[in-house]
């Protein structure tokens, strides 16, 4: 379903299906943050005669502590939103991520594929303790987030970009936690996926 970006051999494909899409859109392709955290989105495996077919990466997304002082900072900068400035975020600057390079393979733009992020933000979320997430995304993947997780999604600006718009978003993520609604319906949805998620 995923996986840690931990070696070349992944970092490469992350590249592989990151970048393309990023020239495809034409968006700026920033520079990898050393101490970024990545995750390749990976195709199920299928058996075929006994043997595994090779794992297929489809999709990835990248983890960045907030820095807006950072060089790597992607969601600050020239006609960008000013997340910095928001109380909650000044309040909490040790415990905001940033989302950055969060894309799915066109030929998976599915709400099957797209669940499959809900399994690394949750994985990411208990590993490092995040109070937000802020990030520039596509309408298509905001408006799904926003449809599983409600009013812990916050719209901050639209940027219109120069192949898709981008949507400014403040995720927060304590909030989406303590809707137990919301996370029932979550876990519903990840359990039935291969892999499942308890």
């Amino acid at each position: 379903m995923y996986e840690q970006v931990l070696n070349r051999k992944q970092f490469k494909s992350f590249q592989n299906v990151w970048e393309p899409i990023c020239k495809k859109q034409r968006w700026l392709n920033d520079p990898y943050a050393p101490d970024g955290v990545r995750f390749n989105l990976l195709l199920p495996q299928e058996k075929l005669f006994f043997v595994l077919k090779k794992r297929e990466v489809i999709g990835t997304v990248e983890f960045l502590k907030f820095n807006p002082k950072s060089p790597y900072c992607t969601v600050e900068g020239h006609n960008k939103y000013k997340f910095s400035v928001l109380e909650e975020i000044v309040n909490n600057q040790d415990k905001v991520w940033e989302i950055d390079k969060l894309c799915l393979k066109e030929a998976y733009q599915g709400r099957i594929y797209f669940s499959y992020f809900f399994h690394v933000f949750l994985d990411h979320i208990i590993t490092y303790q995040p109070k937000y997430y802020i990030g520039l995304m596509e309408k298509k993947f905001y408006l799904m987030i926003k449809a599983r997780f409600g009013r812990a999604i916050e719209l901050k600006e639209e940027i219109k970009g120069p192949g898709t718009s981008l949507m400014a978003v403040m995720f927060d993520v304590e909030r989406a936690m303590k809707d137990s609604v919301k996370m029932k319906a979550l876990r519903k949805v990840l359990n039935n996926e291969l892999g499942g998620f308890k």
